[in-house]
Protein backbone atom coordinates (compact mmCIF):
# COMPACT_ATOMS: atom_id res chain seq x y z
CA UNK A 1 0.00 0.00 0.00
CA UNK A 2 1.40 3.49 -0.94
CA UNK A 3 1.96 6.24 2.03
CA UNK A 4 0.14 9.51 1.83
CA UNK A 5 4.05 11.23 1.27
CA UNK A 6 4.08 9.32 -2.24
CA UNK A 7 1.05 8.97 -3.06
CA UNK A 8 0.91 12.99 -2.92
CA UNK A 9 4.46 12.99 -4.45
CA UNK A 10 3.22 10.59 -7.40
CA UNK A 11 0.56 13.12 -7.64
CA UNK A 12 2.32 16.59 -7.70
CA UNK A 13 4.76 14.66 -10.11
CA UNK A 14 2.04 13.57 -12.17
CA UNK A 15 1.18 17.15 -12.60
CA UNK A 16 4.39 17.95 -13.54
CA UNK A 17 5.01 15.69 -15.91
CA UNK A 18 1.70 16.67 -17.82
CA UNK A 19 2.54 20.60 -17.67
CA UNK A 20 5.86 19.78 -19.21
CA UNK A 21 3.96 17.57 -22.27
CA UNK A 22 1.65 20.95 -22.45
CA UNK A 23 4.41 23.18 -22.98
CA UNK A 24 5.97 21.23 -25.57
CA UNK A 25 2.78 20.77 -27.70
CA UNK A 26 2.12 24.42 -27.40
CA UNK A 27 5.75 24.86 -28.58
CA UNK A 28 5.01 22.37 -31.84
CA UNK A 29 1.37 24.01 -32.36
CA UNK A 30 3.34 27.24 -32.62
CA UNK A 31 6.01 25.97 -34.91
CA UNK A 32 3.80 24.19 -37.17
CA UNK A 33 1.39 27.34 -37.71
CA UNK A 34 4.44 29.57 -38.13
CA UNK A 35 6.02 26.97 -40.62
CA UNK A 36 2.73 27.08 -42.52
CA UNK A 37 2.53 30.80 -42.19
CA UNK A 38 6.41 31.26 -44.03
CA UNK A 39 5.10 29.11 -46.83
CA UNK A 40 2.28 31.48 -47.89
CA UNK A 41 2.92 32.61 -51.28
CA UNK A 42 1.07 35.82 -52.79
CA UNK A 43 0.19 36.63 -56.36
CA UNK A 44 1.68 39.55 -57.59
CA UNK A 45 -0.07 40.58 -60.54
CA UNK A 46 1.96 43.24 -62.47
CA UNK A 47 0.26 46.15 -64.72
CA UNK A 48 1.21 49.16 -66.21
CA UNK A 49 0.16 52.56 -67.43
CA UNK A 50 0.89 55.46 -69.22
CA UNK A 51 -0.20 59.05 -68.99
CA UNK A 52 -2.63 60.55 -71.85
CA UNK A 53 0.11 62.51 -72.92
CA UNK A 54 3.33 60.51 -72.73
CA UNK A 55 2.70 58.35 -76.29
CA UNK A 56 4.78 55.52 -74.92
CA UNK A 57 3.86 51.49 -74.90
CA UNK A 58 4.69 50.28 -71.70
CA UNK A 59 4.29 46.58 -70.82
CA UNK A 60 5.49 44.54 -67.79
CA UNK A 61 7.32 41.22 -69.87
CA UNK A 62 5.72 39.34 -67.11
CA UNK A 63 2.15 39.87 -65.57
CA UNK A 64 2.09 38.36 -62.33
CA UNK A 65 4.79 36.26 -60.31
CA UNK A 66 3.47 33.63 -57.25
CA UNK A 67 5.85 34.71 -54.94
CA UNK A 68 7.29 33.30 -51.54
CA UNK A 69 7.91 35.94 -48.75
CA UNK A 70 11.78 36.88 -48.63
CA UNK A 71 12.58 36.02 -52.12
CA UNK A 72 14.31 38.40 -54.32
CA UNK A 73 12.69 38.80 -58.04
CA UNK A 74 13.26 41.05 -60.77
CA UNK A 75 10.55 41.74 -63.17
CA UNK A 76 11.10 43.38 -66.53
CA UNK A 77 9.27 45.75 -68.45
CA UNK A 78 9.53 46.62 -72.30
CA UNK A 79 9.21 50.53 -73.05
CA UNK A 80 9.16 52.10 -76.38
CA UNK A 81 8.22 56.07 -77.33
CA UNK A 82 5.71 55.48 -80.04
CA UNK A 83 5.87 59.55 -80.33
CA UNK A 84 7.32 61.40 -83.14
CA UNK A 85 9.67 63.25 -81.04
CA UNK A 86 12.09 62.60 -78.46
CA UNK A 87 9.84 62.45 -74.70
CA UNK A 88 10.51 61.73 -70.81
CA UNK A 89 8.24 60.06 -68.00
CA UNK A 90 8.95 58.76 -64.57
CA UNK A 91 7.32 55.64 -63.29
CA UNK A 92 5.23 56.02 -59.87
CA UNK A 93 3.39 53.05 -58.42
CA UNK A 94 0.60 52.19 -56.48
CA UNK A 95 -0.49 48.96 -54.81
CA UNK A 96 -3.45 47.31 -53.29
CA UNK A 97 -3.88 46.11 -50.63
CA UNK A 98 -2.57 49.43 -49.47
CA UNK A 99 -0.96 47.93 -46.27
CA UNK A 100 0.95 45.44 -48.42
CA UNK A 101 2.92 48.66 -50.16
CA UNK A 102 5.36 48.94 -46.42
CA UNK A 103 6.11 45.43 -47.20
CA UNK A 104 7.01 45.70 -50.91
CA UNK A 105 10.93 46.57 -51.14
CA UNK A 106 12.30 47.48 -53.82
CA UNK A 107 16.21 46.94 -54.20
CA UNK A 108 15.98 48.77 -57.06
CA UNK A 109 13.54 49.97 -59.63
CA UNK A 110 13.44 52.30 -62.73
CA UNK A 111 10.59 54.06 -61.24
CA UNK A 112 13.55 56.24 -59.46
CA UNK A 113 15.02 58.13 -62.08
CA UNK A 114 13.43 60.07 -65.49
CA UNK A 115 13.26 57.89 -68.32
CA UNK A 116 14.05 59.77 -71.52
CA UNK A 117 13.48 58.01 -74.99
CA UNK A 118 14.00 59.53 -78.64
CA UNK A 119 11.07 59.00 -81.03
CA UNK A 120 10.92 55.29 -81.80
CA UNK A 121 13.18 53.93 -79.16
CA UNK A 122 13.05 51.16 -77.03
CA UNK A 123 14.49 50.08 -73.95
CA UNK A 124 14.00 47.59 -71.53
CA UNK A 125 13.63 48.38 -67.21
CA UNK A 126 13.02 46.42 -64.31
CA UNK A 127 12.63 46.48 -60.61
CA UNK A 128 14.25 44.11 -58.10
CA UNK A 129 12.35 43.30 -54.62
CA UNK A 130 11.01 41.45 -52.11
CA UNK A 131 8.29 40.99 -49.84
CA UNK A 132 9.69 41.55 -46.35
CA UNK A 133 9.08 38.70 -44.05
CA UNK A 134 7.53 41.45 -41.35
CA UNK A 135 4.48 41.20 -43.17
CA UNK A 136 3.80 37.78 -41.52
CA UNK A 137 3.19 39.38 -38.21
CA UNK A 138 0.52 41.21 -40.03
CA UNK A 139 -2.96 39.41 -39.02
CA UNK A 140 -4.00 40.72 -42.70
CA UNK A 141 -2.02 38.41 -44.31
CA UNK A 142 -3.99 35.46 -43.79
CA UNK A 143 -6.81 36.81 -45.98
CA UNK A 144 -5.16 37.81 -49.06
CA UNK A 145 -3.79 35.98 -52.22
CA UNK A 146 -3.79 38.86 -54.73
CA UNK A 147 -1.96 42.02 -54.63
CA UNK A 148 -2.21 44.10 -57.44
CA UNK A 149 0.82 46.42 -58.59
CA UNK A 150 -0.15 49.11 -60.65
CA UNK A 151 3.06 51.02 -62.70
CA UNK A 152 2.15 54.69 -63.92
CA UNK A 153 4.48 56.44 -66.23
CA UNK A 154 3.48 60.41 -66.14
CA UNK A 155 5.44 62.53 -68.58
CA UNK A 156 7.88 65.28 -67.21
CA UNK A 157 9.65 68.20 -69.09
CA UNK A 158 13.16 67.13 -71.05
CA UNK A 159 14.43 70.84 -69.88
Amino acid sequence: MIKKKEKNFLILFGIFISLIVFALLIAKYSEFREKNVNNKNINLIFNTNTANDLPWLFLSKKNHINSKIGQVYKVEFYVENEGQKQSSGKAIYDIKPSFFKEYFVEMDCFCYKKQTLLPGEKSNYSVTFYIDDRILKNSKVKDINDVNILYTFLKVSDL
